[in-house]
């Protein structure tokens, strides 16, 4: 079975967040199992961006070095807050052999 990471994010701290994020969970589950890979881990960026280093950045680290071929979320919007950095991750991810997976097709 092809291993995948998993990633959701919300952008609030509110409770709706946290249904949120459980909708997002679901979707990435029910997707990973219809395609047939297998969700080793799931990232989860849950607030306002900072200036740390966001769980995005350690998925996209992570899955350069694991050796997962295919990252699952619900929708490819919640990879990124700018259509820009969307395509500069579609296309990382592509060049290392690592397949995007959206719930919503």
């Amino acid at each position: 079975m092809t291993k995948a990471f998993g990633y959701v994010r919300c952008s609030s701290n509110s409770q709706s967040a946290a249904a949120s994020i459980a909708t997002q969970n679901d979707a990435i589950t029910r997707a990973a199992a219809s395609c047939g890979v297998h969700l080793q881990r799931v990232f989860a960026d849950i607030g306002p961006a900072h200036s740390g280093q966001s769980e995005l950045e350690h998925l996209v680290k992570t899955a350069e070095s694991s050796g997962v071929r295919a990252i699952v979320v619900a929708n490819k919007t919640r990879l990124s807050r700018s259509i820009a950095e969307l395509r500069r991750l579609e296309e990382k991810f592509s060049a290392a052999g690592i397949e995007i997976i959206s719930s919503e097709g």
